[in-house]
């Protein structure tokens, strides 16, 4: 069969995946050899090296773990992350795996459907960082996919759901809660078309979380109070075995409950291990539904304060939504629906089964992509290049094209015709008479419910037949996915722990930003180890730190023709294309020249479990005093950022994760790491929250005093510039913006110190005396003393520009550690305001 698009979709999961196909309009899942809809994302290596994937491997992966893989998506676009496998030599990473998968999955067309095929939508959470979905391709490209346009799972889901629905200006949440990842997102459908309206997600978060709940806060204490197994944990190597043992009966008591009260893991025959005596360890435990929804609490809490947050960003209330679509295998707990109903008072769609919905979206999402024109066959003169949208919402779609026949032939009083045989009754285009470019534009007509297939069929102006490739084209009545879009916004690290964001969450991809700063150092043209940093950040906080860094454009002081000053302009540029590779370019104006480097997505790693371990007290203590804060002032933002944290038992889940990690798994530590982000983010927030009436006091008292300062020591430009900067602060205090307020009220307080400045010297006259006071510390104290007693001659003479002069050559004897060191600077870049 030869296809004009791509018709196949893959939903690489967490813990299963599956592969779709669009068979006119409906979309329908590709079963394996077993006959399954899914394939456990496993690997398993055997003796001579020879791969196995799914059902087998996953059984593998509880009874012989040191030679079997599984749930490495989570690891997806980390460093040194690679499985090795004890009997065969083998070391796969977490790409190399998926790719196993991704061929298990292609082998099952070709066995169910007889296709070789080389082209798939793949899907990819919603909250993929950029080095995530980076891996992803790489994996389909390995997998001998040379075409792999990647879908988010919730745009794929949202599809499924609508794509031969008769709908129209509606809002839907799709609640996607998978194996390993939690997304959630708006859409909304109008006129045939459904547009992302917001998304926000949790790589981190799903249904294996619960599972390992399960092992390590029910049935490794239940174990160990019926046997002694010294050092029996999550992580340790010699008990590796008997937990993922455990975890697999955790995995499948927590479907059973499902659907009863009480589930019974006897894990006896074999037994779960041997103790440290040679002894057999049997374990046979009664798990209770209410035990494990204690249990899965935390976790929904997290997940349905997270919709609200998407919700409220949105400015959309409940009522707006019409349902909520459920998306993954967790989502089928009865608890969890009924918390869903009750915490977000929405509907919920039962419809579609969630554990094959996202590959079938993704199959429909498939159906929209053309596949290239093979080579021209041997017994054909004549091409078709045409332009058209093979699914659409509009039943009478223009369709245009260029007929080219053998070089140098001219295509005047040729004709073209499309025709639908298959339509009742049949359709016709007409014939349509090329000119001698062979150029054509014409309308087709559509049924719906159906796929319309329409013969090309081409005419020589003596009414002969010719043969055209193609030789079809297909249409079909549907609704139409939005093009793909950044959940992440990508900007600029700056000085002093700022960002600019260049490129906003939401932004269709490909996109470019743009941003001109200003550098905070001077490069010295061939100074040893001199450099200018430009973060690149991905992320959505207003401090840097709290963002993944995804990499930097660093101008080395070999590379520049000549020295570039302090407070030197540079255009910033960062372009992210189709398949989200980044790149950032800069161009210096004082040098005339550009800077440009493609970032390498591969370099990231998991964080080291002692620096986390480190980590997790600091912020520990730095909970404590903000509770404390939180009860003396009683302000009830912050309490109710702290009551989100202690519903979601964020630090308990940390420490689990961190412990865990001590205890060598990987896993545990990319969940810790990105939990501690998270964590200090609501810190931030609550620490914003409690300084809030502090601030709200300095911002009025500035705003007071500023129009007697500007009446005594300013001008109509200062007036103008103060009447700006204060309606920004004012629209921050009705916003209760306090990090954005933050920066106001210091931007209008060195206004005006400038102003004062400016007319009296009052605060360079400052600044000159801290530096005298400083004198023991600057290099070269001959040149120090000659320009301390020049400065203090033009302090005599009132004389302030030749004091400002003699501040910036006294600024270039501090030590570096005081400037700001090339080295150690996290950024050398700045945004003037």
């Amino acid at each position: 069969m030869t296809r004009s698009t791509m018709d196949f979709g893959i939903d690489l999961g967490t813990t299963n995946s599956a592969i779709a196909v669009l068979d006119g309009t409906d979309a329908r899942i590709v079963k394996n050899a077993f006959g399954h809809d899914t394939t456990p994302s496993a690997v398993f290596a055997d003796r001579t090296g020879r791969i196995h994937v799914g059902a087998r491997a996953r059984e593998r992966v509880e009874s012989d773990p040191a030679n079997a893989a599984a749930e490495f998506k989570l690891r997806m676009g980390l460093r040194d992350q690679a499985k090795s496998f004890a009997n065969s030599g083998l070391a796969l990473s977490p790409e190399e795996l998926s790719a196993h998968v991704l061929r298990a999955l292609r082998a099952n067309v070709t066995q169910q459907m007889g296709e070789e095929i080389r082209a798939a939508v793949i899907t990819v959470p919603a909250a993929f960082e950029l080095n995530q979905t980076d891996a992803t391709r790489r994996a389909a490209e390995a997998a001998g996919l040379e075409l792999s346009p990647l879908l988010q799972e919730p745009t794929a889901a949202a599809l499924a759901y609508s794509f031969q629905r008769d709908e129209d200006n509606i809002y839907r949440l799709v609640f996607d809660l998978g194996g390993g990842t939690f997304d959630a997102s708006i859409v909304h459908i109008r006129d045939g078309e459904f547009d992302i309206v917001n998304h926000r997600g949790d790589n981190f978060l799903g249904g294996k979380l619960i599972d390992w709940a399960i092992v390590e806060q029910l049935l490794i204490p239940a174990l160990l109070r019926q046997h002694s197994l010294p050092g029996f944990g999550r992580g340790e190597p010699t008990w590796a075995q008997a937990i993922a043992k455990l975890k697999a009966a955790a995995e499948n008591a927590k479907i059973e409950l499902s659907s009863s009260p009480t589930a019974l893991i006897d894990i006896s025959e074999p037994p779960l291990c041997t103790d440290a005596d040679g002894n057999p360890v049997e374990f046979v435990h009664e798990l209770h539904a209410a035990d494990v929804e204690a249990l899965t609490e935390p976790f929904v809490a997290r997940a349905v304060n997270i919709c609200h947050a998407a919700l409220a960003e949105s400015q959309l209330a409940p009522e707006k939504i019409d349902r909520v679509l459920l998306v993954g295998g967790p989502t089928l707990m009865p608890y969890l629906r009924r918390r869903l109903a009750e915490g977000l008072g929405i509907e919920l769609d039962v419809s579609q089964d969630p554990m094959t919905v996202v590959a079938r979206g993704a199959a429909i999402f498939a159906g929209t992509q053309r596949l290239p024109v093979g080579p021209t066959r041997p017994d054909v003169s004549f091409t078709v290049d045409l332009e058209y949208k093979p699914i659409g919402s509009d039943p009478t779609p223009l369709v245009g094209g260029v007929v080219r026949g053998p070089s140098g032939r001219s295509l005047e009083g040729f004709t073209i015709e499309l025709v639908n045989a298959d339509a009742r009754p049949p359709w016709r285009s007409g014939k349509i008479t090329l000119p001698a470019t062979g150029s054509f534009v014409t309308t087709l007509r559509a049924e719906p419910e159906r796929r319309n297939v329409y013969s090309i069929v081409l005419e020589s102006p003596t009414g002969g037949g010719e043969r055209i490739q193609p030789s079809e084209l297909t249409y079909t009545l549907g609704v139409v996915a939005p093009a793909a879009t950044l959940t992440h916004s990508i900007g600029v690290g700056l000085s002093g722990n700022e960002v600019a964001w260049l490129l906003e969450k939401g932004t269709r991809i490909p996109a470019r930003g743009h941003e001109i700063l200003r550098s905070t150092v001077r490069l010295v043209r061939g100074q040893s180890g001199g450099l200018l940093r430009i973060p690149i950040l991905e992320g959505e906080h207003a401090r840097a730190d709290r963002n993944r860094q995804v990499g930097s454009l660093e101008i080395l002081a070999a590379e520049v023709a000549r020295d570039i000053p302090p407070n030197s302009e540079i255009e910033v540029d960062i372009e992210i294309d189709g398949s989200r590779l980044v790149t950032t370019r800069a161009f210096v104006p004082i040098l005339e020249e550009d800077f440009e480097t493609v970032h390498d997505l591969t370099t990231e790693r998991a964080p080291d479990p002692a620096e986390l371990r480190r980590a997790l007290e600091a912020e520990r203590r730095r909970l404590a005093d903000l509770r404390s804060g939180a009860r003396r002032t009683g302000d009830p933002a912050a309490q109710a950022i702290l009551d989100a944290l202690d519903d979601e038992q964020v630090v308990d889940q940390i420490e689990n994760d961190v412990a865990s990690t001590e205890h060598g798994d990987t896993d545990a530590a990319s969940t810790a790491g990105k939990r501690m982000l998270d964590l200090r983010a609501k810190l931030d927030d609550v620490e914003h929250a409690l300084e809030w009436p502090s601030l709200v006091e300095l911002a009025n008292r500035v705003l007071a005093d500023a129009p007697g300062l500007i009446e005594e020591y300013g001008d109509a430009k200062d007036r103008k510039r103060h009447e700006r900067i204060a309606a920004e602060v004012r629209r921050a205090l009705d916003g209760r913006d306090a990090a954005h307020l933050r920066i106001l009220v210091d931007e209008l307080t060195a206004h005006l110190a400038i102003m004062v400045d400016r007319k009296t010297g009052a605060v360079v006259m400052a600044r000159f005396s801290q530096l005298v006071e400083r004198r023991a510390e600057l290099r070269d104290q001959a040149l120090a003393n000659r320009l301390i007693t020049e400065g203090q001659r033009a302090v005599d003479a009132n004389d302030t520009e030749r004091l400002r002069a003699v501040i910036r050559q006294l600024l270039e004897l501090l030590p570096d550690t005081d400037r700001g060191s090339e080295s150690e600077d996290f950024s050398n870049v700045y945004k003037s305001r």
